[in-house]
């Protein structure tokens, strides 16, 4: 009797299964796969990727012949650790994003207070006035752009996020 046939998640390629085997890779498309049978329905489930495989002994390989693998558990755990990754990196893009904001805030108030100190203050301080206001505008568009490429990142990790959670 011959494997049963299933599609690839990711490439829809046909791959035979056999009954025996748990995890896999496409032959097409190279994708880490688990077989889940969950409630009479049986198919392949893309395993998201964690990095390098730890190495094992033959003793510990041993050990885990005598237990019944769970492909589900697996599919879940790696899930978490995606989900766990996405959303430190999330926290770390929000708060450089925070950070550029602050310094647009002040590039701004600088801008402003030297264009103020320019129209309306003493004579002796007008170049130094001239100088912060023409600094402030032609720095804000240069830090708010790149609060903006954070706010991105920021976005991008939340997205990968909402990719791997259930």
């Amino acid at each position: 009797m011959s494997p049963d046939l299933y599609l690839c998640p990711c490439c829809a390629a046909h791959l035979r299964v056999p009954p025996e085997l748990h995890v896999m890779r496409c032959d097409n498309c190279s994708a880490e796969l688990a077989f889940i049978v969950a409630g009479g329905v049986s198919g392949l489930a893309l395993l998201p990727p964690v990095g390098d495989v730890p190495y094992s002994t033959p003793a510990q390989r041993d050990a885990r012949r005598h237990q019944t693998f769970d492909a589900g558990a697996l599919l879940a755990s790696r899930r978490e650790v995606l989900l766990q990754r996405a959303l430190r990196s999330h926290a770390r893009w929000s708060a450089v994003f925070v950070l550029c904001m602050a310094a647009v805030v002040s590039v701004f108030a600088v801008g402003i207070g030297g264009g103020r100190e320019l129209f309306t203050g003493a004579r002796e301080h007008q170049e130094v006035a001239a100088l912060a206001m023409l600094g402030g505008m032609l720095t804000l568009p240069i830090v708010a752009y790149i609060a903006l490429y954070f706010q991105g990142r920021s976005r991008l990790a939340l997205e990968q996020a909402r990719k791997w959670s259930p």
